[in-house]
């Protein structure tokens, strides 16, 4: 047991030095995003950042593409947990999507650079007349969390039952997705206004009649 444990400690400090370098190249090449964008960036930056060879760069990630789509699902994984926060508060369904959509743009506002380089990525990966690019994960994530709050809301009877889930899912995720295109495209459109203004009104769309 004791010879087992002995050969383990090497391989374990391996894995957490590639961890710790991972981490490493992550954490300089989102400050060089969130500086410069995804484009300006070169690989070359992100390794001299990170303080490690390009050599090493290329064991960890295949491309510049790769270590952005990283951050891609970050930002889908932090969506998901900003719905799934105000699916435990006690409060009516458009109060929880005004909750959502403010937090959003807080964390836009304050990764701006980097959160419309996303955006644009995005499109560009949306082939064109796609629709509703049903077929993009990214957007299955987003229906997904917002199918779960509307649900919750019919639950508690203040989301309406005269359409089916997956229609007011797509309402509320596809008004989303314009807003931050429209954004993604002119730095000057007023986001945070228009995310507020729009949870209001979606709130007020999603509610049964008469309510």
């Amino acid at each position: 047991m004791a010879s087992q444990a002995a050969a383990a400690e090497p391989s374990n400090r391996r894995e957490r030095r590639k961890q710790e370098v991972r981490a490493r190249i992550l954490g300089a090449a989102e400050q060089l995003f969130l500086r410069q964008g995804f484009e300006a960036t070169t690989v070359d930056q992100i390794a001299a950042a990170a303080d490690v060879a390009q050599k090493t760069f290329f064991n960890h990630f295949a491309t510049k593409q790769a270590v952005f789509e990283e951050f891609a699902d970050a930002r889908l994984e932090a969506f998901e947990a900003v719905v799934s926060a105000e699916r435990g508060q006690r409060a009516s369904t458009q109060r929880r999507l005004e909750r959502v959509f403010t937090v959003l743009g807080d964390h836009v506002s304050e990764t701006s650079e980097l959160t419309r380089d996303l955006v644009l990525h995005l499109m560009r990966a949306t082939p064109a007349g796609d629709g509703a690019a049903a077929g993009s994960p990214q957007l299955s994530t987003l229906q997904a969390a917002i199918g779960s709050l509307l649900r919750d809301g019919q639950a508690q009877g203040d989301v309406r039952r005269d359409h089916d889930i997956a229609f007011l899912t797509e309402l509320v995720v596809g008004a989303y997705c314009m807003i931050m295109i429209q954004w993604a495209k002119d730095p000057s459109y007023p986001l945070r206004e228009r995310l507020e203004e729009t949870a209001r009104f979606l709130g007020e769309a999603v509610a049964p009649r008469g309510a």
